[in-house]
């Protein structure tokens, strides 16, 4: 009995430290890419009429377990002329517990979301860029997350951009 009591503790032990282990992980997770680290969508803005591209947004979706909420920056690095965006908005929804959540991935975790809007002349880069970087903040953070687009992600972007 003393045995099981034992074996049964030590599995309890394993699994609260794997647990734990896993949540710390995420929220400390690296990643080679922008799209490999977060949800991302760019879209391009085109005038119906004229059929000239005149703006576009990026969406920034990360879902992690920590609290902490996004900061007002964002800085775009491309091919080594770095922009600091002014036009952003953020919102911060906590976590889920609902048990249809599970199948999402979503459940437990704070959903950060990032709304840039960019610049003509921050397109116009863009449109023409072999590399683009982007770094965002998280509160309480002393470092940036700086992730690159993959070369696939880049060229959706400039797919985006037609009519510059």
């Amino acid at each position: 009995m003393r045995k099981r009591t034992s074996i049964f503790a030590l599995i309890t032990i394993i699994i609260a430290l794997y647990c734990s282990y896993t949540a710390f992980s995420y929220d400390n997770r690296t990643a080679s890419n922008l799209s490999s680290y977060c949800t991302i969508d760019f879209r391009g803005i085109t005038d119906p009429q004229t059929k000239i591209t005149t703006g576009a947004t990026l969406s920034i979706v990360d879902f992690r377990y920590g609290s902490e909420q996004l900061e007002r920056f964002f800085t775009i690095d491309v091919d080594g002329k770095i922009h600091k965006m002014d036009r952003i908005e953020i919102s911060a929804q906590p976590p889920t517990y609902s048990l249809k959540d599970f199948s999402t991935g979503i459940v437990f975790k704070h959903t950060n979301t990032l709304f840039v809007t960019f610049p003509l002349q921050v397109l116009r880069e863009i449109s023409e860029a072999n590399r683009v970087t982007v770094s965002f903040k998280y509160t309480n953070s002393n470092l940036a997350i700086e992730l690159p687009l993959s070369a696939v992600d880049l060229q959706y972007w400039k797919n985006q951009l037609p009519f510059l």
